[in-house]
Formats: structure tokens, C-alpha cells, sequence
């Protein structure tokens, strides 16, 4: 069951921070859907974190926070500002797809769906909101069903980026 949970986690995770970095989702570039091409418009529209190096610090509640222990804290260089599709999870025999970031309100709202193996399927909402400039918050709810654990059925994770400065140079 822990292995379950840190797998869940560590695909939240992957969807997450690749939400952020550039072509990460393969579903972008499929351009024989005819409306494919609005919807990567409308996303690349969308402007994200000011380029730099930010900081990540990562809090996660439910089931999944007991088996993951203390998380640290992460640096990563963004170097485009805009928001793409949520990444799908690059783990082997799960299925995966993701509607583009929208604007409601002040915040950026995209989802992913995964059925992973076991017939578990899971549901993502990632909500990311801030000034985009110094300081922004993604926070990603996850539903599992069916859950491996009762306190698995939902998890929510929160992460919180600040800008620190450049991203080292040959990054």
C-alpha cells in the first residue's frame, strides 16, 4: 500500500511540475485533431512564472503525506512564461489525458485523468494562482477510485513557489 501511495504522489508531482515546463505534454503537438490547435493556442496564451530559478516548497495532506516523509524543497529554472496542459504521468501501463489551463477567476485551472494500473483511476485538479512575478501556489486535488486505502480516496497537495533569482548559467 506504500508503494501505491508514493506512486500517487510521485505522479501528482509529475504533473505538477511539468505543468510548468514547456512541451512536456505529447498531447500538444497532435495536430490531426482539428480543434487541437485552438486548444494549444488558447494555452500557450496563458502567461505563467516570470523565467528564473523559484524555489518550490511542497505540503501534502491525507493518506499520501504518512508515506512520504518530509519533502524538501526543490529549485527549478523556468525558462518560458506561460502555462501549458497539465503533463500526463510518464509511468508505464497507465492511460492519461489533460484539458489545458483556463482562467476562472484569478487563478489557472487545468485537470488530469489517469487509469493506472489495477484499474485505478485517478482524477487531478490543479488550481495555480499568485503574481506569477515572485511568488505563486499550485494546488493539485487528487481522487483515487478505488482508493487502495480509504484515506487515499482523496489527496491535496500544495505547493508553494518563490522566485529566488536567474537560473544558473548552461541551464
Amino acid at each position: 500500500m506504500k508503494k501505491i501511495a508514493m506512486t500517487g504522489l510521485a505522479s501528482v508531482m509529475a504533473l505538477t511540475f511539468a505543468a510548468c515546463s514547456p512541451g512536456s505534454n505529447k498531447a500538444e503537438g497532435d495536430a490531426a485533431a482539428p480543434d487541437a490547435a485552438d486548444k494549444n493556442a488558447a494555452a500557450a496564451s496563458l502567461e505563467g512564472p516570470k523565467p528564473g530559478l523559484w524555489r518550490v516548497t511542497t505540503a501534502v495532506e491525507g493518506a499520501a503525506a504518512a508515506g512520504a516523509g518530509a519533502i524538501p524543497a526543490q529549485e527549478v529554472c523556468i525558462k518560458e512564461s506561460k502555462l501549458e496542459a497539465p503533463a500526463t504521468a510518464e509511468q508505464q501501463g497507465a492511460q492519461c489525458t489533460s484539458t489545458p489551463f483556463t482562467r476562472q477567476g484569478d487563478a489557472m485551472v487545468g485537470s488530469a485523468q489517469c487509469t493506472m494500473p489495477g484499474n485505478i483511476k485517478t482524477e487531478s485538479t490543479i488550481r495555480v494562482s499568485g503574481d506569477f512575478n515572485s511568488r505563486y501556489t499550485t494546488e493539485v486535488t487528487t481522487k483515487m477510485d478505488p482508493a487502495p486505502m480509504p484515506q487515499m480516496a482523496e489527496t491535496k497537495m500544495t505547493m508553494t513557489a518563490e522566485r529566488v533569482g536567474d537560473c544558473p548559467a548552461g541551464s
